[in-house]
């Protein structure tokens, strides 16, 4: 057994020092593999706190003692997601790559690989670095609207900045301005163009400095110049007068009202003429006392003036007519205490210089005319009976007014004719007739009582009846027998109502022979007379015509007839 384990011993050593001596034998006669991988001994980066325009440039010294070094890469990672791989320059053992730039707060994570050339690799460790922005921003606009504000104006102050593509961007901009007392702040609003904000009112006189600060999202800070104003007041006062137009008429003692607005107003004044009726320095709205009798009647200048602080001036100026002097007012008919029918004319009248309307009131009628001189048709049978006042008011532009009054009486009842009679009833040839009436009236009174007659197919004819013992008479003339005579009463009042009575009638009849008086052939006495009495005449005439014609020759006969 022993000599078996050691001839196993011995055979094994044997293989093993035949093994070492191939191997020995085969190195002697060729060089060793290149196992061993590059070295990368520093990596140095530009700049070490980049910003967001700079490209990174990585600087790594690389070496390798045998095979040498291949080549070597940069490989980049972008906020964990993005993979970039460079492949770097080499300048002796130095091996350079340029990062290109990225944006505002990037975070870069990079490392360095070699390679030699028996395919041996290497890698640095990891290298990291965030971009920067170091840079404020660019205000590249700034306008002030408007540019000389007034004390009532705001203003506007509009602004714009700018930052580079990968910069960290524009976070806000912001306006201090100071009104003399302190420095205010106030964020400007973007509208998508333009960053804007309001500076208020500020009194008249007041100087307004004012920067803008424009603000990026790495902090930093861009301020602008001092810019300033001074508050204007470019704006007049504004004044009026409220309760008088121009053309207005005044009288007596009045109030005119004023209003002067002005946020800076010195002083007003009010002037009548050259008179100066009121001074004050404040703004508001004024009552200023106005005694027109203290001017003459006519045309004056109201003037109203202002001016402020800044030296704005305004001026209202009106005319204006005084006018102290009552009109005049007067009913023309009907006259006073008139009785009144039917439709009756008012004539009336107004007077004045500036005369502006005439009222007209009876009863319940009431009329505004704009004329001085108006007929109106009052109709009375619209009204009962009885006593009613007129009344005339004359009313000028400045208001004086004056009036006049008249009391009529409205009478349209027509008088009563009653118990109308004749005697004698029958009348005879040549006899007259006497008429008797009588009438009430309870109106304006009795004016006329007219007797009409006719006989019948003739004209008709009146004559005018007489009161006797409370009755109206008068006499219709005689007519020949068998005559029909028709008559009636007609009466008039002082208002001109008219009454008739009913037609009434008679018929002459024949007259009743008296003794002695009969006559021949039944011609009466007195007819025979007058032919007695004209053949007498015609003979005592052809007496004395013969008489003459003897004692005369050749003159010449007359013969004179007379007849009845």
């Amino acid at each position: 057994m022993k000599k078996t384990a050691v001839a196993s011993l011995f055979v094994t050593l044997l293989i093993i020092t035949i093994v070492c001596a191939s191997f020995f034998t085969a190195e002697a006669c060729h060089p060793p593999p290149d196992k061993k991988p590059p070295k990368i001994r520093q990596v140095l980066q530009y700049p070490t706190d980049p910003e967001y325009e700079d490209s990174v440039f990585v600087l790594a010294y690389i070496t390798d003692s045998k095979s040498g070094v291949a080549n070597a890469t940069v490989k980049c990672m972008i906020n964990g997601e993005e993979r970039l791989e460079i492949g770097m320059n080499k300048s002796g053992d130095l091996y350079y790559a340029e990062i290109p730039p990225q944006p505002y707060n990037s975070t870069v994570t990079y490392v360095v690989y070699a390679c030699d050339k028996a395919g041996n690799k290497a890698n640095s460790a990891e290298y990291a670095y965030t971009v920067n922005d170091f840079h404020p921003p660019i205000i590249t606009y700034i306008k002030q609207i408007p540019n000389q504000p007034n004390y009532n104006e705001t203003v506007s102050v509009i602004a714009n900045a700018e930052e580079p593509t990968f910069a960290s961007g524009i976070k806000e901009l912001t306006l201090d301005y100071n009104n003399g007392t302190e420095w205010t702040q106030v964020k400007m609003s973007y509208n998508g163009t333009f960053y804007t904000t309001t500076i208020p009112t500020h009194p008249y006189g007041t100087n307004i400095q004012y920067t803008v600060h424009a603000f990026d999202n790495a902090g930093n800070t861009a301020t602008l110049d001092i810019y300033s104003y001074t508050v204007t007041d470019n704006f007049p006062p504004v004044i009026a007068i409220l309760n008088l137009n121009n053309g207005s008429v005044l009288a007596r003692a009045i109030e005119v009202t004023v209003q002067v607005q002005d946020f800076n107003l010195l002083n007003a004044k009010l002037m009548m003429d050259e008179t100066v009726l009121a001074k004050w320095n404040m703004t508001g709205t004024f009552t200023c006392p106005l005694d027109t009798r203290l001017f003459e009647d006519g045309s004056h200048v109201l003037t109203l003036e202002a001016v402020d602080e800044a030296e704005n001036f305004a001026k209202q100026i009106i005319t204006v007519t005084v006018d102290n002097t009552m009109p005049t007012a007067r009913i023309l008919k009907p006259l006073n205490n008139a009785y009144l029918s039917g439709i009756v004319l008012f004539e009336v009248q107004a007077e004045d210089a500036n005369f502006q309307r005439i009222e007209f009131r009876i009863g319940d009628l009431f009329h505004v005319w704009k004329v001085e001189n108006y007929v109106y048709a009052w109709n009375t049978t619209e009204y009962n009976d009885g006593v009613y006042e007129a009344v005339l008011t004359a009313v000028d532009k400045a208001g004086n007014k004056a009036e006049d009054k008249v009391r009529v009486t409205v009478d349209n009842t027509a008088p009563i004719i009653v118990n109308v009679s004749w005697t004698p009833l029958k009348p005879t040839t040549n006899e007259t007739v006497k008429v008797s009436a009588q009438i009430a009236e309870n109106g304006s009174g009795i004016k006329t009582v007219t007797l009409w007659f006719r006989q019948l197919g003739s004209e008709w004819q009146n004559t005018l009846m007489t009161l006797e013992n409370g009755n109206w008479t008068a006499v219709i003339p005689e007519y020949m027998e068998n005559a029909t005579i028709t008559f009636y009463v007609k009466c008039s009042d002082y208002s001109g109502n008219i009454a008739y009575s009913t037609e009434n009638y008679y018929i002459v009849e024949k007259t009743e022979s008296e003794p002695g008086t009969a006559g021949f052939f039944g011609i009466p006495l007195y007819w025979l007379l007058l032919i007695i009495i004209a053949i007498f005449a015609v003979s005592a005439s052809t007496a004395y015509v013969l008489w003459k014609r003897r004692r005369g020759r050749g003159t010449t006969t007359y013969l004179a007839i007379t007849s009845l």
